[in-house]
């Protein structure tokens, strides 16, 4: 299969005439030669204590054999380093700010946002402050990822392509990546849209956007929970603000409203950072107890969403070292030490975004010069720090960063936030580290677990857990911060004040062990009655969890195999919820024939569904219709949650969003669903789902179509199952962006399942079964760059071994040497 995809790119390299026949052949050679195995001889690794034994299955899948831990985590480094290289030296430009290094100018937007945030500064105070056993284990990782950086030979394809090398890799770069995952499950953006909404809409309108749990919705937990003291749920409706001037960089291009969204055209998408603020966030993780399932054995199951990469954000790998007993495999991440997801002898543990709020916004009073902030004690100096950009092919850029005792000015680098604007970012205000991470890989039991999970300070993760001993369990890690205002909207700094007065107590977090209903399931959704806007408010509408909790909650024989069945359900809980409105205004336009399409369709998001295409185009072109109006000066920030729609239907022409202000009429909502409708038809044209809703994976060179077409960095599009809220969902990512008539077809997803893995928690050990959707590796041009694609397409999953008498056939193996340090 390398062969085949290297001929079938090769022809295009040819076609292109870009590159000198030298450059192309060099690279082909190197691809053809120089990445795709591991070697057949021992090599030796400086700073391994042991010789360390590493079989890979016939999906580039490795089991470490080593004898002591630090080893083990050693021999993790080299093979991430082996196998995902620049997708690890890729996340940390981002974090560090250093994109435009290698990239350009088009880059600077990033550079500055992450600089201005300072997430490579929160990184390096974080490293002084870990504890032994922390720094151990990332001094361990860091060697094992250096040595293989030292070891030479080619360097994986991007880093030819853009003509550099990396440096070393360092603890403080393993800190930014679990900040980097911090940031891309935060949801800040919303915030600044409702300012923008705040300041600009009147309060009638202004008010849909404030984030509400619906009382329909299921919660994680039974019972009540309640925050610490001094916790606040309710809203502060913000008053207009003054816009106080702020400089821009200085050296390079200056900062314009229309470069704020990276993804506009012309500018490059490198992580999202700045993309709109139709935040995506679902995940789904349950465990069902003993007298739920049918071997009487507990069973957990995990897919986290994510953006849809190439490689996948994740690499598979099961790490054993014998003498210091542990054993534990699942789902790393390239660049940390340590299983995130997966399951050891004694538990198994899943993860959801915990949806809690770790950032918020203070609207600042600046002085006529913008070198002063009102405070409580009058006027107080900014503190301001200069840092130098470098720019590939331009002269490097000096970036001011401006702060206040809250947090940096965010506002000096979004231009769309109305007034100046301090960011609270939560591992600003404490220290971060992997400490909790690295004990539950050790775990043995449920209360092990749940000491593990107190230690977490980043990120925030809804954590369900099964046990060997047949018990589950729940608990909310990573720190919650102490707030005494409300976080869904910025507020004036009269009333942050000091800011936050410290975080939650781990004790206060939500947490059981062994609930009565025997099932636990999280979905991104309110974790207890009385948490609502005191840990977060933006929780995505709870279709997932309300489909999910439905499923549990009706069956006692539940197996590894129904269970992933029903990670594969597609079944459309809003339609469910929504569609005679679709049915009645398709019957008003006399479109008999569309509303019996409707009628008759049995509510699954499927690639052979007629009729999903016209219900959600209509549902997301209403949505538009009723919206976007209000946006259009700021369309780049435009949000309207899905749950404000279900107000609108419940109001009707009452509802001061239903008028489209551009027209001297006020139009009822009957009109805007019947002219949503008419749109639906038209744009769908008979078309089926799959024929209109395709998935891809993409590389972080992969929008470039050229470097795509000749290199195959991208990993799609394929037709797909799902759509927005399903339990398996599939989000083409620009269905909730406001355009004045809604989406348009093609609808390419570039959102969904990250991972899937199905765990047993047997007497004798775990049952563990696993799948990602691309491969292991990171070289396109290996056969495992994109081999478990058919495998994910079929919803089939792999098992992964645990114990020695119960692995699989190897197929390769990789023997490491100690070498002198």
């Amino acid at each position: 299969m390398r062969h085949t995809r290297f001929r079938r790119r090769a022809f295009y390299v040819l076609l292109g005439g870009v590159w000198s026949v030298g450059v192309v052949v060099t690279v082909a050679w190197f691809q053809l030669t120089g990445s795709e195995d591991y070697p057949d001889s021992p090599v030796i690794v400086t700073g391994l204590e042991d010789t360390v034994q590493v079989a890979f299955d016939s999906l580039g899948i490795p089991t470490i054999r080593a004898a002591g831990e630090m080893d083990a985590w050693r021999t993790l480094g080299y093979l991430h380093a082996s196998d995902r290289l620049w997708q690890m030296e890729f996340s940390r430009r981002i974090a560090s700010g250093s994109l435009a290094e290698i990239f350009g100018p088009q880059a600077l937007d990033t550079d500055r946002f992450t600089r201005t945030l300072g997430l490579a500064d929160i990184a390096r105070r974080s490293a002084h402050q870990l504890d032994p056993g922390e720094r151990t284990v990332l001094a361990a990782y860091t060697e094992g990822v250096n040595a293989r950086l030292a070891a030479g030979g080619p360097l994986p394809l991007e880093f030819k392509l853009l003509r550099f090398k990396p440096e070393p890799w360092t603890q403080e770069a393993s800190l930014m990546i679990g900040l980097l995952m911090n940031l891309d499950l935060s949801h800040w953006r919303r915030d600044l849209a409702r300012l923008w909404a705040a300041t600009h809409l009147d309060s009638a309108r202004a008010s849909y956007l404030h984030p509400r749990y619906p009382d329909w919705a299921p919660v994680t937990l039974d019972g009540l929970r309640e925050p610490p003291p001094g916790v606040v749920t309710g809203f502060e409706i913000l008053p207009g603000t003054d816009v106080s001037a702020r400089p821009n960089s200085t050296g390079g291009p200056p900062v314009s409203a229309a470069r704020q969204v990276v993804a506009t055209a012309g500018s490059w998408d490198p992580f999202e950072v700045l993309a709109t603020t139709s935040v995506r966030v679902a995940s789904n993780a349950w465990v069902v107890g003993p007298s739920r399932t049918s071997s009487g054995n507990p069973i957990v199951a995990n897919d986290m969403h994510l953006a849809l990469r190439a490689p996948s954000t994740w690499y598979i790998a099961a790490v054993h070292a014998s003498t210091d007993d542990l054993h534990v495999a699942g789902f790393t991440l390239p660049g940390i030490p340590g299983v995130i997801v997966g399951f050891n002898r004694h538990i198994a543990w899943g993860a959801t975004n915990g949806m809690v709020d770790d950032m918020d916004f203070v609207v600042e009073q600046l002085s006529a010069d913008g070198r002063r902030y009102q405070d409580a004690a009058g006027w107080t100096d900014l503190e301001v720090r200069v840092d130098s950009i470098q720019v590939r092919g331009s002269d490097p850029v000096v970036h001011l960063v401006r702060a206040t005792r809250r947090g940096p000015l965010l506002s000096d680098v979004l231009e769309l936030v109305p007034g100046t604007v301090s960011a609270m970012f939560l591992p600003a205000h404490t220290s971060v580290g992997l400490g909790g991470l690295f004990a539950l890989n050790r775990a043995g039991s449920l209360e092990e677990f749940h000491a593990a999970a107190r230690a977490f300070t980043q990120p925030h993760l809804n954590l369900v857990v099964g046990g060997t001993d047949g018990r589950i369990g729940y608990r909310l890690a990573g720190s919650v911060p102490m707030r005494a205002w409300d976080g869904a909207l910025p507020v004036s700094a009269g009333v942050a004040g000091d800011g936050w007065t410290g975080v939650w107590p781990t004790d206060a977090h939500p947490a059981v062990t062994e609930p009565i209903r025997d099932f636990i399931a999280t979905a991104n959704n309110l974790q207890s009655l009385g948490l609502d806007g005191a840990i977060g408010a933006d929780f995505p509408v709870p279709f997932r969890a309300l489909r999910l909790t439905q499923a549990l909650a009706v069956r006692r024989d539940w197996t590894v195999e129904s269970t992933g069945a029903l990670q594969q359900d597609v079944r459309s809980m809003l339609a469910d919820r929504v569609i005679d409105r679709a049915i009645a205004a398709a019957r008003r336009i006399g479109d008999e024939a569309t509303a019996e399409l409707l009628v008759g369709w049995d509510r699954q998001v499927d690639v052979l569904s007629a009729a999903a295409p016209v219900f959600y185009t209509w549902f997301y072109g209403l949505q538009a219709r009723i919206a976007a109006d209000e946006w259009q000066p700021a369309l780049s920030r435009s949000y309207f949650p899905t749950v404000a729609m279900f107000r609108v239907f419940a109001d009707g022409d009452s509802n001061p969003w239903v008028d489209d202000v551009r027209t001297p009429t006020r139009e009822s909502l009957a009109q805007i669903e019947e002219q949503a409708i008419r749109d639906a038809v038209h744009l769908v044209n008979g078309a089926l789902w799959g024929d209109l809703h395709t998935e891809r994976h993409m590389h972080s060179l992969g929008r470039n179509p050229w470097l795509d077409r000749v290199f195959g960095f991208n990993v799609g599009p394929y037709p797909s199952n799902g759509g927005p809220n399903t339990l398996r969902p599939d989000e083409y990512r620009n269905w909730q962006d406001l355009k004045l008539n809604g989406p348009t077809p093609p609808f390419s997803s570039e959102y969904g399942p990250s991972q899937r893995m199905v765990t047993e928690l047997t007497p004798n050990g775990p049952r563990g079964f696993v799948m990602i959707p691309t491969g292991q590796s990171g070289n396109p041009f290996s056969r495992h760059y994109d081999d478990m694609l058919p495998l994910w397409r079929e919803g089939r999953l792999v098992r992964l071994p645990l114990e020695e008498s119960d692995s699989l056939a190897a197929v390769g193996e990789l023997i490491l040497l100690p070498g002198s340090r």
